[in-house]
């Protein structure tokens, strides 16, 4: 054939040849590639690194503000790139090639002097503060940067905490590089350092992680705040750059239809104190742990809730809480967005919703009127009546588990309904609170000594719940809220939590699962422990370890003072070690800790009563307390202590 084989290469030759000549190509050559759209940042290596809650790795995905940030803005640049390229690395490796490559990106950076002409910047993303954490048993106080000059402080290679602590004058002999930040707290455990300089968020985020506890370290001095950014490598196009910048600022002013901003509501996925301010709140009226005065909701509950949004940050006050009836705050907590309390849990209600707490306690019982002599000898007796409850709460299913009829049982959507039902006789017994029932009455202006109660049906603790959809690391966060107003002490010595009991419900008693004999043992064991080795069993009681703290009833912990009233050692709260207790009280203004003091130093043992908190159950009861004065391997004195709650009669 006439274009087989050689024959068609000569052909072709002549063709290609032929149209040369008239100006025209026949070589099918690639053209050589033009620049890169200024909104296509395919071509650059992206790095980051393991830093909650900014960027960081969760079951194999990158996750973190500015990893979804990123997504975002390439997504509204036109380009949008998978988060699968983004490299993690030790924060010196990606910030070592940021510097040095090219075409390379680092995040989420923060920009400081030392730093501006290194890179090209895009942001902020968000401030960044940086903490420096220590044991909390230490006794280090940090009164001004210069204070920090002293000791051995552990931060990440290349991090920006290096350069604060270095413009703070913190010799550089005296820091202490790690390449990850799980190294700082190994460091800090083992007496390698005797600080260590973080983000605070992380910093607290990797304690409770690696300890169980957020607050497992005092922080002692906070930078000030610093501004995060992307980082670009010197070569990176401007108009690459500011094509980055203006998709960023866009995501910081296009709202959605409940007026947050697309970049609010990326950031508010991880810091609480703008995710929680999002969320809708809902409780219900159910005094005295919550309830409308002068419209604004009151009682423990939203009182609580207030002291958490102070400790967090968050811009919303109880205030802001509205108040329904409890079957329409159940259905509209299981949309969106939404938080509901005060909560008892159950199995039923369990995996409905997520759950922070508890954070205080109710008995649920029987009211009768007294003139009608009622007596529930059993649960069986119940059936002989009709019982009186607030529809969608815990009582309904109390008085079921009980044995109690569905036809026995009337609904009412409000405690006054079934105040009226019970003057008008169409109901003869109502299921709610031993305190509340008694508040109701008399806001219903109702007599309460014209009732009684007939029957316990339980007691319980509460908990606020969140819709399912929101970020658990904020139910996470709000659960630490809940702890720390509990065990946050101001400079009498009280939480604000005690303070909000005893204003609302007072003191009051509870089980007690183990005898005062095993309190003087336990009392009598440590204090012989002391003597044999001092240092080591100070370490171990702050670490919670049996049989200072008992792993069957956490209640039973053993405390030591010094002859000055400074905590030593504590086995139920490591953050009071270290710090005076001299002239501090209880919640009704009783010295207990000069006592327990003196009385050791004037006895040698004996026991004292007080007020305070359970480790393991909420509210406020009387506790009797156990002491012993004896003398450490160490040579010094010291008083050993534990107590027992005082039991119901």
């Amino acid at each position: 054939m006439l274009l087989s084989g050689r024959g068609t290469d000569l052909v072709l030759l002549v063709l290609c040849v032929g149209l040369l000549v008239m100006g025209s190509g026949c070589i099918t050559e690639k053209p050589a590639p033009g620049p890169a759209a200024p909104g296509d940042l395919s071509s650059l290596t992206l790095y980051t690194e393991e830093n909650y809650p900014y960027n960081y790795e969760m079951n194999g995905s990158l996750e973190g503000i500015s990893v979804d940030l990123f997504g975002r803005i390439t997504e509204k640049m036109g380009y949008p790139i998978p988060r699968e390229t983004i490299r993690l690395a030790p924060w010196s490796e990606g910030y070592q090639a940021a510097l040095t490559g090219n075409q390379t990106m680092i995040f989420a950076i923060a920009r400081i002097p030392s730093r501006e002409t290194s890179f090209k910047w895009a942001g902020p993303i968000y401030p960044y503060t940086t903490a420096v954490f220590a044991r909390p048993d230490s006794g280090i106080g940090i009164s001004a940067p210069g204070d920090l000059l002293q000791y051995r402080i552990g931060a990440v290679t290349d991090d920006a905490a290096v350069q604060q602590l270095l413009d703070a004058g913190v010799n550089r002999s005296r820091v202490v590089l790690v390449a990850e930040e799980a190294q700082l707290i190994e460091a800090i455990q083992n007496g390698t350092i005797d600080l260590w300089a973080d983000s605070e968020i992380s910093g607290r985020i990797l304690s409770r992680t690696l300890t169980g506890n957020a607050y497992s370290f005092r922080v002692v001095h906070r930078f000030p705040p610093m501004e995060i950014y992307y980082g670009f490598s010197r070569d990176v196009p401007d108009a690459t750059v500011q094509s980055f910048q203006n998709a960023l600022d866009a995501l910081k002013q296009e709202k959605d239809a409940r007026g947050i901003t697309s970049y609010d509501a990326v950031v508010g996925r991880y810091i609480p104190s703008v995710g929680l301010g999002q969320l809708s709140y809902l409780t219900e009226e159910w005094a005295p742990f919550n309830y409308a005065d002068k419209g604004v909701p009151s009682g423990i509950s939203p009182e609580i809730l207030d002291a958490i949004f102070r400790t967090m940050g968050v811009n919303r006050t109880r205030a802001d809480v509205q108040i329904v009836p409890l079957s329409e705050g159940f259905r509209r907590t299981q949309g969106n967005d939404t938080v509901l309390f005060s909560i008892v849990r159950s199995k039923e209600r369990d995996p409905l919703y997520q759950w922070a707490g508890p954070f205080t306690r109710a008995r649920f019982v029987v009211w009768a009127p007294a003139e009608k002599n009622i007596t529930i000898a059993s649960p069986a007796d119940m059936n002989r009546y009709r019982i009186g409850a607030v529809k969608g709460t815990i009582e309904n299913t109390l008085l079921a588990d009980e044995g109690v009829n569905s036809s026995n049982i009337v609904n009412g959507l409000i405690p006054t309904d079934l105040i009226r039902m019970l003057e008008a006789d169409e109901i003869d017994l109502w299921a709610t609170g031993d305190v509340t029932g008694r508040y109701e009455l008399q806001a219903a202006g109702a007599d309460p000594d014209k009732y009684e109660i007939v029957h316990t049906l339980s007691e319980n603790d509460f908990y606020f719940i969140f819709s399912k959809n929101v970020p658990a690391d904020l139910v996470r966060a709000f659960s630490d809220g809940i702890e720390t107003v509990k065990n946050q002490e101001d400079a009498q010595g009280l939480s604000e939590y005690q303070r909000i009991i005893y204003r609302n419900i007072g003191v009051g008693c509870t089980r007690q699962p183990f005898s005062d004999e095993a309190v003087v043992a336990l009392v009598n064991r440590t204090a012989a422990d002391i003597r044999k080795d001092a240092p080591g069993t100070f370490r171990l009681i702050n670490a919670g370890q049996a049989p200072y703290r008992d792993a069957e009833n956490p209640e039973l912990y053993v405390f030591v003072y010094d002859t000055a009233g400074t905590f030593v050692a504590h086995g139920s709260n490591v953050q009071l070690v270290g710090v005076s207790y001299k002239g501090k009280t209880d919640v009704t203004g009783k010295p207990l800790h000069d006592e327990i003091v003196a009385g050791a130093l004037k006895n040698g043992t004996g026991w004292n009563e007080y007020v305070y908190i359970s480790p393991v159950q909420t509210n406020l009861y009387y506790k009797h307390t156990y002491y012993s004065l004896t003398t450490g391997s160490d040579g010094k004195s010291y008083i050993v202590a534990a107590g027992n709650f005082r039991k119901c009669s």
